[in-house]
């Protein structure tokens, strides 16, 4: 089934709709394993700006954001593009969240060999594939708190905070060089993680809008676990459930994030396209390891520049 009369979007970005601009079918149907709402809810004028990622990740919202979000568009208050821009982000952020956490989780789980300096490419690899099968698990037992109206529990929080990995094993800290692991780090132009400061300024115009964004990455989450365990599957050479595809209208020249080089960080043992790379650990600890934001207006400030990049982190 396509409702955009598109040939680029998957059959599972729009098995929850039958059509943009028509009321959900009252049926119970799901959108990769997440159950699809059944209220009647109408969105025609985001059907011409919803597309690719933006639509699943708006398939997989409730019904309570989903017509937010359709009335705010209806009312003039946000444009479909900044819907479309606004879903991507958030993707692309449950992503790049995931993808980090699952590298912190292995390292975390493998310190002791990792911290000896003796681990091979080999070891490495197979430290991602059972942190993602872990992910996996943990992610399943989350969704499930989550559909059934737990995220508030403490069950709830204590997974999700698991899931995070912020901790550090103390082994890893002993040697205070941290973990060199040849796959985490990301070229500046990975567009299916790097997001454009036109997708970033689009989520403050939700939140200016009132739309709660935690929400939106509740939903997202399972999404962006599993997009980012085929990520890490891909850059190691493991089996992937499904490919990722690549942001289509992704700039390098409009990214957030502008590529500066420089020496690789413990955390970013190889270099990326023409020496430059993003140290995935700046999504714990912003500061140098980034280079500056594009369309910075903050001056000097780079305190404010922080600040920015901060307010996007996804809230769980």
């Amino acid at each position: 089934m396509n409702v955009l009369g598109t040939s680029n979007l998957t059959n599972g970005s729009v098995q929850s709709l039958n059509s943009l601009s028509q009321a959900t079918s009252a049926s119970p149907k799901t959108v990769a394993g997440i159950p699809a709402p059944t209220d009647q809810v109408s969105f025609s004028p985001l059907a011409s700006a919803l597309r690719d990622k933006s639509l699943n990740a708006f398939n997989a919202l409730s019904v309570e954001t989903r017509s937010q979000l359709s009335s705010l568009v209806d009312s003039g208050a946000l444009s479909g593009e900044d819907v479309h821009n606004a879903l991507k982000q958030r993707t692309k952020e449950a992503r790049l969240g995931a993808y980090a956490a699952t590298f912190r989780m292995a390292n975390n789980d493998n310190a002791d060999l990792f911290s000896s300096g003796s681990a091979t490419s080999s070891d490495f690899r197979e430290a991602l594939r059972a942190a993602s099968e872990k992910r996996a698990g943990m992610m399943e037992k989350l969704s499930a708190l989550l559909q059934s109206g737990q995220d508030g529990s403490d069950d709830y929080a204590a997974l999700s905070d698991q899931l995070k990995a912020l901790t550090p094993n103390a082994r890893l800290l002993a040697g205070g060089s941290g973990v060199v692991n040849p796959f985490q780090p990301i070229d500046p132009g990975e567009s299916r993680l790097m997001s454009t400061r036109g997708e970033t300024d689009a989520v403050y115009k939700l939140k200016a809008a009132g739309v709660d964004l935690s929400a939106i990455d509740k939903a997202l989450r399972p999404m962006g676990e599993r997009d980012a365990a085929s990520l890490v599957a891909e850059r190691t050479g493991l089996p992937q459930t499904h490919t990722v595809s690549k942001d289509r209208e992704f700039s390098l020249d409009q990214a957030l994030i502008q590529p500066i080089t420089a020496q690789p960080s413990a955390a970013g043992a190889v270099s990326g396209t023409d020496g430059r790379v993003i140290d995935t650990d700046f999504l714990t600890n912003v500061g140098s390891a980034i280079g500056p934001l594009k369309g910075n207006a903050f001056g000097e400030d780079a305190e404010a520049a922080r600040q920015y990049w901060r307010g996007l982190r996804a809230s769980y």
